[in-house]
């Protein structure tokens, strides 16, 4: 018998009654940092909840910070916030051995864990009572991300102005650890934002703001590449010349950063010239005369053709009296290619005949001018 009673008395122990019951919670995530009222709520926030503290912590203490949390728990609750913070869990289960309100009803301590991928993972707690949802979380959440904006501009050296072209820019930024993420934007017009993200300090304590220096690589978005990266006499040369590798670095802070890139035309564009022939003292005479034009690519050689146009006459306002010998769009259309030249533009020169005479020789900047206007005598 001596041997008997303590197996008698365990098995009784282990085949006491217990009560099932259910209940929910739910609350508002905000942000700690937050400077209105009331604090602003954040999105996506990840809510776990687990009816053990030591599923939670176990869950707590695997997680790494800089990771995606998975919980392990084999049980557990989640659901995820929406946009202004708030969420609901509406069914939790557990046992009770000594139910607070006997049979009919139970409080249960329920142990949280927040997750979101700027603000790290976070512990909480909370009461809830059987059959009822109560919506009394209310948690503050400190980011450990920091999220910069980049203002970027694509200017084009040779006119100091945004280029017209569409440039895709790939940004790539430390996330410590020796890992980097990329952050991909397409810039249209020559001005675009691309948003970064990265661990917001340097240190196990949280004291030391992070600066991370990040890397930009950038070029036309296009089949036909007519526009690429190049110095802004920011390099060893001094110059201007195209980058074999389209790469600039840049220290970044706070939650906006302005940046500039350049760049230059590597397809140089014949300016459109257009003007007024009066050899015959614009008179009628002057319309119907072939106006052609040859250009030099920089090399001091006249060799491509830039085509030809015929004069006429224009209507002066509302009036009878006419203009002749006018023409325009000469040149619209031809264009080379170069990626060599280190200067902002290539000093160059079209040649302009009349009735394939030669009549004039004109100064332009090739990646600069646009149009010219001429006079023909």
């Amino acid at each position: 018998m001596k041997r008997i009673l303590p197996l008698l008395l365990t098995g009784l122990l282990f085949t006491g009654c217990y009560s099932v019951f259910s209940g929910g919670t739910g609350g508002l995530v905000v942000d700690a940092e937050s400077t209105t009222t009331p604090k602003e709520g954040i999105a996506n926030v990840d809510v776990y909840a687990y009816t053990s503290a030591d599923d939670r912590n176990s869950d707590f203490d695997r997680w790494t910070s800089g990771e995606v949390f998975t919980p392990s728990a084999e049980y557990y609750g989640h659901t995820t916030t929406g946009s202004d913070g708030s969420f609901t869990l509406s069914k939790l289960v557990w046992k009770s051995y000594n139910p607070v309100f006997g049979k009919d009803a139970d409080v249960s301590q329920i142990y949280l864990l927040f997750y979101h991928e700027n603000y790290g993972l976070t512990k909480g707690s909370t009461l809830i009572v059987s059959d009822s949802v109560s919506d009394t979380v209310y948690q503050e959440l400190k980011s450990v991300r920091k999220t910069t904006v980049l203002n970027i501009s694509l200017y084009d050296v040779a006119t100091n102005a945004v280029t017209a072209s569409t440039v895709n820019v790939t940004v790539s930024v430390p996330q410590g650890n020796d890992e980097y993420k990329e952050f991909d934007g397409t810039i249209s017009a020559g001005t675009g934002t691309i948003s970064v993200n990265y661990p917001r300090y340097t240190d196990e304590e949280n004291e030391t703001e992070n600066e991370p220096e990040i890397s930009i690589t950038y070029e036309e978005s296009s089949d036909e590449i007519t526009w690429k990266a190049c110095y802004n006499a920011d390099n060893e040369a001094g110059d201007y010349s195209f980058m074999e590798t389209p790469e600039v670095s840049k220290t970044i802070s706070g939650d906006s950063f302005s940046v500039r890139l350049y760049g230059k035309a590597v397809r140089l564009e014949v300016p459109s010239v257009s003007g007024q022939y009066t050899g015959n003292g614009d008179t009628s005479a002057d319309d119907g005369v072939k106006i052609s034009m040859m250009c030099d690519k920089g090399t001091g050689s006249f060799d491509l053709d830039c085509g030809s146009v015929y004069t006429s006459a224009q209507t002066l306002g509302t009036s009878s009296s006419e203009k002749h010998g006018n023409f325009s769009g000469l040149g619209s259309g031809y264009y080379w290619y170069d990626d060599s030249y280190s200067g902002k533009y290539v000093e160059s020169q079209l040649k302009l005949y009349v009735n394939d005479t030669e009549s004039k020789t004109v100064d332009f900047r090739a990646g600069e001018t646009t149009s010219l206007t001429v006079q023909l005598d």
